[in-house]
């Protein structure tokens, strides 16, 4: 399948040069000593476009959380996923970005690649195909039991530093069976929260997820 990219998201910020900055593409000239992170948003943006609202759980605060991690520290690496895109492809995209950016002179432990819901599937398949071991992963409520049974149904390694974080009272919880091996991974950490809003949590920059991802990815703290 070939990607129609109906909206780029090139949006300046008055930092300073180099600093961090969010953008739909790698940089020419990538700052070797900055951490680009990639944000694969969830579902709903890719069906509704960038103001995307559930009647549940309210707005997907898409550009907010784009900001929020880009001021601790990030290089922003995303763009809202054009309706009909499948997973697999995007996967293939997103692959091929980290190659860039690695051919460039950035170290794969500068990179960290963040899936929220359907951005999490994603993710878990850029792992597939990267195989590095020294890349790192967030992955923000994917584990149901039809994602668990997905991903487990083949014997592909998972390579990776991983952090899973879920919300208790949402029907998509813990990644242990997934991610508990050892097997080419740098390490495996896993946060249950207690916020009682359900897959809502994804939704917007809360703290309770922001700050545990920043400091398990090295950006800064405020």
């Amino acid at each position: 399948m070939k990607l129609v990219s109906v909206f780029i998201l090139c949006i300046a910020f008055i930092a300073p040069a180099q600093g961090p900055t969010i953008s739909a593409f790698t940089p020419k000239r990538p700052d070797a000593s900055q951490k680009y992170l990639f944000y694969l948003h969830g579902g709903i943006v890719q069906e509704q476009g960038i103001n995307a609202v559930s009647p549940r759980f309210g707005a997907y605060e898409y550009l907010k959380i784009l900001d929020t991690l880009r001021s601790h520290g990030f290089h922003v690496i995303s763009e809202a996923r054009p309706k009909g895109t499948e997973d697999l492809d995007y996967a293939v995209k997103v692959s091929k970005q980290i190659d860039t950016l690695m051919s460039r002179g950035v170290s794969p432990e500068n990179i960290i690649v963040v899936g929220a819901s359907q951005g999490a599937y994603i993710a878990i398949d850029v792992a597939r195909r990267m195989k590095n071991s020294r890349i790192s992963y967030a992955i923000l409520a994917l584990c149901s039991e039809y994602a668990l049974d997905y991903f487990l149904k083949d014997s592909v390694a998972l390579c990776g530093n991983f952090l899973s974080i879920y919300e208790t009272s949402d029907s998509k919880g813990s990644c242990n069976k997934l991610l508990s091996d050892k097997l080419c991974k740098t390490g495996y950490t896993e946060i249950g929260l207690r916020m009682g809003n359900g897959h809502g949590f994804i939704y917007k920059p809360y703290r309770e997820w922001v700050l545990p991802l920043v400091q398990w990815a090295g950006g800064s703290l405020r």
